[in-house]
């Protein structure tokens, strides 16, 4: 990309005008399974309001990055002890065949052309899928089958239109390293960037400055512009205990995080972290296509386990619940000022 993208995630509901102040000039906006029937079928209604919204953030003059539809998604449960459990669920339809067989990387590069064709002019850049070396969205799908989705959805996206800007997102799994090697080692490789996901002193430990090792080694390994996918720290949210972590719960069965960082998951440690990442970025620009914080807005409840008091999914947003802007706005209004200008 000619410009750098700074965007977020963002409900369709958010104030375009706000996010316009914070710098904030893309969207990371999912896209259904258009088709359930079978291919070229009905339209779905779930794809139809998808690019609806995806129009009125383009009218808002907020571009959009899509993302194709993944195979599925897995989500936390109570099982009969109480313990919480990853429940898998598929997105993609029967007529897919078997995951991992031909048929099924066969319909998907068919339903990505369509999507490049049908987003025309609306879409200019993709993410494929979601973190596809983790579990929680890869399902069923082995890493070799996971570089076979991702590649036969950007050679999709690329027949149908060739201008687009198309690459995956991984997450912060030491199993994405196998992702890189596959998916960039070949000369004719249809992606145009490395997309990458990271939660310093969150998910992952480690601090914001982290981001500008990372950036420059992926940039090294792959040879391609890097995009920051997603990145943030949650406002919100106690530490667990030793006596907890010992237990080897998913943060959600006890509503606390298992790491932080610096001055801790608050609304001024989130800014603090934002501020930091923002110079780590900065300092590899050269090596940058974008950054997607994530996320816009707070959320009422957890998409992992359901609840409204969890942090785990609740608490990233740069904006509260009521739409105000959090301390992490105003820092992050500053780096990206700063990151823009070069």
């Amino acid at each position: 990309m000619a410009t750098m993208m700074i965007g977020a995630s963002a409900f369709a509901n958010a104030d375009v005008s706000l996010m316009r102040q914070a710098g904030i000039g893309w969207v990371r906006h999912g896209f259904a399974m258009p088709f359930a029937d079978r291919l070229y079928g009905e339209v779905s209604d779930r794809y139809r309001q998808a690019k609806t919204e995806a129009e009125a953030w383009l009218a808002g003059r907020i571009e959009v990055m899509g993302v194709s539809p993944g195979p599925g998604i897995g989500t936390y449960r109570p099982d009969e002890s109480g313990r919480m459990k990853l429940v898998w669920r598929d997105a993609f339809p029967s007529w897919f065949g078997e995951p991992g067989s031909d048929q099924y990387f066969r319909c998907y590069q068919a339903v990505c052309a369509w999507l490049a064709q049908d987003l025309r002019g609306i879409v200019s850049a993709w993410q494929i899928a979601n973190e596809l070396e983790i579990r929680q969205f890869a399902g069923p799908l082995n890493l070799r089958q996971a570089c076979e989705l991702i590649l036969a959805g950007a050679r999709g996206l690329k027949a149908a239109d060739p201008s687009l800007f198309v690459g995956p997102n991984s997450g912060g799994a030491p199993e994405a390293y196998y992702l890189y090697g596959r998916l960039y080692g070949e000369a004719d490789s249809p992606l145009d960037y490395c997309g990458v996901d990271q939660y310093y002193g969150t998910w992952q430990r480690g601090s914001p400055e982290l981001w500008a090792e990372r950036v420059a080694e992926l940039h090294a390994l792959t040879g391609k512009p890097i995009v920051v996918n997603e990145w943030g720290f949650s406002s919100a949210g106690e530490l667990m205990s030793a006596d907890e972590r010992r237990m080897g719960v998913p943060n959600c069965q006890v509503r606390k995080w298992h790491r932080t960082w610096g001055p801790g998951h608050t609304p001024e440690g989130q800014a603090e972290f934002v501020r930091g990442a923002f110079e780590a970025f900065a300092s590899q620009r050269d090596a940058l296509a974008g950054v997607f914080f994530y996320r816009w807005e707070d959320q009422e409840r957890c998409w992992q386990c359901g609840s409204s008091d969890c942090p785990v999914e609740t608490r990233w947003g740069l904006v509260d619940l009521e739409g105000k802007p959090k301390p992490s706005f105003y820092a992050f209004q500053e780096g990206a000022r700063k990151l823009l200008r070069g």
